[in-house]
């Protein structure tokens, strides 16, 4: 049995052309402005020049991507970084207390137990069969 799984869920809709909802809001915001503006100042060309930079930052939340991050999380995080306190300190982190007393009573094993013990003429023999080893099976491969 299939399952349909919903595909592209972080992307937003679509809902007025090539605008999502929040582009759209921004544009609507910034020509909202943009004619305050004009209709403040009674001229066409005094009130862009005055509406111009807050018409720039409503296009910029729109439209801007910065490292594939919204303008908007980019100037969210600029501003955590001014506002908040920027003073970070070092401190020694707690360890617990372990003594050899406290691991000897745990059912573990130390860390030498499992270590295997040879004696010297034992490692000459087994290095002198793996050598051996080695060497008979290259001539094997190579006949």
């Amino acid at each position: 049995m299939q399952f349909r799984l919903p595909q592209f869920i972080d992307i937003e809709d679509k809902i007025l052309g090539p605008l999502t909802w929040k582009q759209f809001a921004y544009c609507l915001g910034a020509v909202g402005i943009a004619y305050i503006a004009i209709r403040i100042t009674g001229s066409r060309t005094i009130g862009l020049l005055v509406a111009s930079p807050v018409v720039a930052l409503f296009l910029s939340l729109a439209f801007l991507k910065i490292n594939n991050q919204s303008f908007v999380d980019v100037a969210k995080n600029g501003l955590n970084y001014l506002f908040k306190s920027n003073m970070y300190t070092w401190q020694k982190p707690k360890t617990p207390d372990v003594s050899a007393a406290k691991l000897a009573t745990k059912d573990t094993p130390a860390l030498g137990d499992n270590i295997p013990t040879y004696e010297r003429k034992n490692l000459k023999s087994l290095a002198t069969s793996l050598d051996t080893k080695a060497v008979e099976n290259e001539e094997e491969e190579s006949q």
